[in-house]
């Protein structure tokens, strides 16, 4: 069928046992083209893409047209797609198309539990799409995916509403390891009218895919409106960019409106205050002369003016009048709804973690870790492997190659294939081999700030899971936090149960440290339902900072985190005097939170 736009009208959603609803009466129409769905993490974001979809049931309110074709892709890349028995058995050319583009190769549906998360995302993207709906909603689609997969999937976007158009290229892996020229999204070109019916919906923290696809953008913002915060839903025209360009123009007229308002509203309380202060002292000297001489016409002159003025003469109406002016005036500057005030400070919490007094916390030596291993297999240094010398910020770090593969020639060359990155050094290459991934020497002192990079499947992650085995069986003991790529509804239990179980004091300082990377404590403690997974991750750094760790470990940590607590993160991290370990592709976090980087090579 062909949709004119998906409308959700007048809806009010409450989670069960919380005592406020997440939203209320909130309408929203989605149009063809893609609509961005922007807002901080547990705003209700996903929970409203749910009552969209039909998994959620509305309070109040009402979606149409009911009978729209609607297709989702979740946030969690462990959710295995409901069609994926019929998207690895379909082969027409649309369905081609959609794996081309994507660079899906024919055995992944066949062995989706040994995919990467990236390679996930993309089957994850490929199945929806190929169940050809008249909606399509993706949650949060470019979480774990490196930059040309993030171009990959925004052209597969912009090719289900009709508007994908010639941009700059860059080369996009494929399946096989090869490259194929695809866009990298860094023009700036007015996007072509989308194709009648198709509505793109996608939530997302990314602003450079959001630059990139959209048209128009639902931003969901908490407003204070007189004593209270409700949420709002408001539609902007534009991309990323331009809302925010339209929302910050907004919220300067609205604190200048306020800041009138508020002005009038204390100027005519003052004069209220003043005509009653003068009524008072007036009926006190009429009272106070009521027995004056009648023939002393001067004073009883007096007397009646002090009468004509006071709160039991005409004045008693015009106070009156004031009054009612004074209340409208209030209620005027109550009714103006502004944006409602959020942290963007810096997470204090790791001020008073000591970093270890051990120059080496964890070592591997240069070797092969098999996929599916945690443990490096160091006969590979007598088999052709040959050293380059290339310093970190702890000692010698031992960059190897083996002799007859296919690498750049320089460390040079090996960082241009990864991503420039001239304000962070790269200490370390890796590489994917057949084997599993080839290693140098790899150790991390007190101090050191690393981030692993490199693109989907190169085997960061591999590199990530043999030095946490290593840290579990070496004989000193490292206190630690590792948060994991991908958190779970387990994880969620046992975050909420450790809360619920440590005393007010202890609770109320995971609750601050959580509200400084912009949560809402208030709704984490009200709602039955499991935190978001952004909401998750704060929840499991702020309870995991209390042990005091001397090495933080975290794989995409900012995957499902708005942008101002990726900041608010990534500032942390910067002044965080332990050692820390960082598998991102998020280079902007990078460059504020770590000081060196291991470069895995595909």
């Amino acid at each position: 069928m062909s949709i004119t736009a998906l409308n959700l009208s007048h809806i009010t959603y409450t989670y069960p046992g919380a005592p406020e609803p997440i939203f209320e009466d909130v309408t929203v129409t989605f149009a063809p083209g893609w609509t961005a769905v922007l807002g901080d993490n547990g705003i209700g974001k996903s929970t409203l893409m749910h009552i969209a979809q039909g998994k959620l049931t509305p309070e109040r309110g009402q979606v149409s047209p009911s009978d729209a074709v609607i297709a989702f892709c979740p946030q969690d890349v462990a959710a295995v797609p409901d069609n994926l028995d019929d998207f690895s058995a379909d082969w027409s050319p649309e369905t081609i198309a959609i794996r081309d583009t994507l660079g899906i190769a024919g055995d992944w549906p066949y062995r989706y539990d040994t995919l990467s998360g990236g390679e996930r995302k993309r089957l994850q993207i490929a199945c929806a799409l190929a169940a050809h709906p008249d909606v399509l909603i993706l949650d949060e689609p470019t979480n774990h995916v490196d930059a040309p997969t993030r171009n990959a999937i925004a052209q597969a976007m912009l090719d289900f509403t009709g508007q994908r158009h010639a941009l700059a290229t860059t080369a996009i892996p494929t399946a096989n390891g090869q490259h194929h020229e695809e866009s990298n999204g860094k023009e700036t070109a007015t996007l072509p009218a989308p194709r009648r019916g198709r509505v793109g919906i996608v939530a997302s923290h990314d602003i450079e895919l959001i630059d990139q696809v959209a048209m128009r953008c639902a931003c969901f913002e908490r407003r204070h409106v007189g004593h209270s915060n409700i949420t709002v839903v408001t539609m902007r025209p534009g991309n990323y960019t331009a809302a925010l360009a339209d929302a910050t123009a907004q919220q300067a007229g609205e604190r200048h409106a306020l800041d009138q308002a508020n002005k009038e509203a204390a100027r005519l309380r003052r004069e209220s205050a003043s005509r009653r202060h003068d009524a008072a002292l007036a009926a006190t000297s009429w009272r106070a002369n009521r027995t004056i001489d009648r023939n002393d016409h001067d004073a009883r002159n007096v007397a009646k003016l002090a009468k004509m003025t006071s709160v039991d003469g005409s004045a008693g109406s015009a106070q009156a009048r004031l009054d009612a002016r004074v209340h409208a005036a209030q209620l005027a500057a109550d009714s103006i709804a502004v944006a409602a005030k959020r942290y963007d400070g810096d997470l204090t919490a790791f001020a008073g973690i000591e970093p270890s007094h051990m120059a080496e916390l964890v070592r591997l030596e240069a070797g092969v870790i098999p996929f599916g291993s945690s443990t490096v297999q160091t006969r590979a240094e007598s088999s052709g492997m040959v050293a380059d010398g290339t310093t970190g910020n702890h000692g010698t770090v031992k960059s190897a190659r083996h002799v007859g593969m296919t690498e750049p020639a320089s460390a040079a060359q090996a960082a241009e294939v990864i991503e420039p990155a001239p304000d962070i050094p790269i200490t370390a290459h890796a590489w994917h081999t057949s084997d599993g991934v080839r290693i140098p020497t790899l150790s991390v002192g007190a101090n050191d700030h690393v981030g692993i990079i490199g693109p989907n499947g190169a085997g960061k992650t591999t590199i990530l899971n043999a030095l946490l085995a290593q840290l579990d069986v070496q004989p000193s003991d490292v206190p630690r936090l590792v948060i994991r790529q991908n958190t779970t509804s387990d994880d969620a239990q046992a975050a909420l149960s450790q809360l619920a179980q440590l005393n007010p004091a202890e609770r109320g300082d995971v609750l601050s440290a959580m509200a400084q990377l912009n949560a809402d404590p208030d709704r984490m403690l009200a709602a039955s339902s499991e935190p978001s997974p952004g909401e998750l991750r704060k929840l499991l750094l702020c309870l995991g900072i209390r042990n005091l760790p001397h090495l933080i470990v975290m794989d995409e940590p900012t995957n499902h985190l708005d942008l101002h607590s990726r900041q608010a993160l990534a500032r942390a991290l910067a002044a965080y005097r332990g050692a820390v370990i960082v598998v991102s592709h998020d280079m902007p976090f990078l460059r504020e939170a770590v000081t060196q980087l291991w470069a895995v090579h595909a």
